[in-house]
């Protein structure tokens, strides 16, 4: 009995032992940067642990620390991390790529079921490697795109919150977020990538399925903060991984079945551009990208040229149902431009509605898709604002919900919904625009040579949607449903690139008096702008 008692006291010294090694080498924050606090390290696993509202864990541990100091250390990834609140800090870094150079999960946690699905891509690659899949992607992603074919997506999207509405019954909810996933996956595979995938003719399309799959597996905060787990044979590890390599392959057959033809683009160009799914099989093709780097910038595209629209477009239908006034102001608007009855109405006569931009605006500041996001590393020793002194080889990042929110750059209403402090005028809207992202008070679509590419297809995915679905419903917050930000624990971590958005969304929607002539349309193939 005393050596038993003997060899399980050593055995519990070893394993103290090796957790204060643990610890000390990976959970004890760095002395550098100085006078900036670190977030508990145990804060990020909270999603583990219980069913938790991420806005609350916000406003709760990093609120005050980012305000106060202008950035905080973070634990994710198996080390520590500088989350920056402060716009001019901010500004400083999109301005110095070189400096602070993006280096994504590729490199940050090489072993990993999350570098595995994204590899290296355009979003996370720096220098010559960038530059190499940008003068594929940014051509392609910056055309004109014909907004009636988003119409005609925008048409199916109704017809299917219909037939949910009459199934849930008089006045009943329903559930929004696969029904807007369905509609970005159709929009993003048939318009950019001019593929077929079926998406809102079936609640079964195979990519839709295992994108939501693979989303449940990989997005897990403790998988997530500490990587080297993902090198166990666990069976959810095993899963993940064979989910991911079913879906990149699925979507590399969806892509070359469809050719690539460019069936987004606008028809009436003389010379009409490649669409992006033929320009990357192309560069495969010709080696210009090897396979690898056509399955990843394949998959990142995919990824977030559908799941950040989603997101917003779960935001705003969020915050309008809050304030049905704004969807009113916004019929208004298209009844005084004369756009409520233009069937044919382009993404040129869609910006001319000043309104409905401002509201577009003010739902990317006050929910942008990505929460927060720290993908970039300091190449040297570097003082960031004159006096926060940054190690080489550290990871920086921003906290977007933070800095769009800031009392300082938007005044004491900063946490309120209010499209009118964009402006009033087509002029002054983008002015105020263009102010705000030059200073980096707004960084929804982030900054510098690095902002996003697909701003403008977001843009006008939005746009379509919005003058739509005002045509067509009312909608409002389903009683039932509690209003909580971001899923379920193993879903994602907003600590990591993660989004803060109204989780698991219900909305009640009602046909407008009457219906207009647009929405007696939906019969025979529905409204077109």
């Amino acid at each position: 009995m005393l050596l038993t008692l003997t060899a399980l006291g050593g055995l519990g010294l070893i394993a103290a032992g090796v957790a204060a090694i643990v610890f000390f080498v990976f959970l004890l924050p760095p002395k550098h940067p100085k006078n900036i606090p670190a977030i508990p390290f145990w804060v990020a696993l909270l999603p583990f642990f219980k069913d938790v509202d991420q806005s609350d864990i916000f406003h709760k541990y990093m609120d005050k620390p980012l305000r106060t100091h202008g950035a905080v250390k973070l634990f994710f990834g198996a080390q520590w991390n500088l989350v920056v609140h402060r716009p001019s800090f901010l500004a400083e870094m999109f301005r110095d790529e070189d400096m602070y150079q993006k280096s994504g999960n590729q490199k940050k946690i090489p072993h990993s079921v999350l570098a595995m699905f994204l590899g290296d891509n355009i979003i996370s690659s720096h220098g010559t490697t960038w530059k190499t899949y940008q003068a594929v992607v940014k051509p392609c992603l910056q055309q004109k795109f014909d907004s009636s074919l988003i119409a005609k997506n925008t048409a199916k999207l109704c017809v299917l919150i219909r037939q949910a509405t009459q199934k849930a019954g008089d006045g009943g909810g329903i559930a929004v977020q696969e029904l807007l996933q369905r509609y970005s996956v159709a929009n993003c595979s048939e318009i950019l990538l001019d593929m077929e995938t079926q998406a809102l003719e079936r609640a079964d399309a195979p990519l839709n399925v295992l994108q939501t799959a693979v989303k449940r597996e990989i997005f897990q905060p403790v998988f997530m903060n500490f990587p080297v787990l993902d090198r166990l044979p666990f069976p959810s590890r095993k899963r993940a991984r064979a989910l991911v390599a079913a879906f990149k392959n699925e979507l590399k057959s969806a892509l070359v079945q469809g050719g690539g033809g460019g069936g987004g683009r606008k028809v009436s160009e003389s010379k009409p551009k490649p669409g992006l799914g033929r320009g990357m099989l192309d560069a495969a093709e010709t080696g210009r990208w090897s396979e690898k780097q056509l399955l990843d910038n394949l998959t990142v595209l995919f990824v977030a040229g559908q799941e950040n629209p989603q997101l917003l477009m779960i935001s705003t239908l969020y915050l309008l149902a809050k304030h049905p006034v704004v969807q009113d102001a916004i019929l208004d608007e298209m009844s005084e431009q004369g756009t409520v009855n233009n069937k044919s109405a382009d993404n040129q006569q869609l910006q001319e509605l000043p309104y409905l931009t401002s509201v577009i605006y003010e739902c990317l500041r006050l929910l942008p898709p990505i929460g927060q996001l720290i993908n970039r590393q300091v190449d040297s020793d570097v003082v960031l604002g004159g006096g926060i002194f940054i190690p080489r080889g550290t990871y920086v990042g921003y906290n977007c919900y933070s800095t769009n929110r800031s009392p300082e750059a938007w005044g004491p209403d900063a946490n309120e919904f209010r499209p009118e402090r964009w402006g009033s005028t087509h002029e002054q809207i983008q002015r105020q625009y263009r102010q705000r992202r030059a200073r980096a008070e707004f960084i929804s679509f982030h900054g510098g040579r690095r902002a996003c590419l697909g701003e403008r297809f977001a843009m006008l995915q939005m746009r379509v949607l919005l003058t739509v679905l005002v045509r067509q419903f009312r909608w409002w917050l389903d009683p039932t449903w509690v209003d909580r930000k971001t899923p379920v624990s193993g879903a994602s971590s907003c600590f990591s690139a993660g989004p803060l958005y109204p989780r698991a969304l219900r909305l009640v929607f009602a046909n407008r008096q009457e219906e207009s002539s647009a929405g007696s349309d939906l019969g025979g193939g529905g409204p077109k702008l």
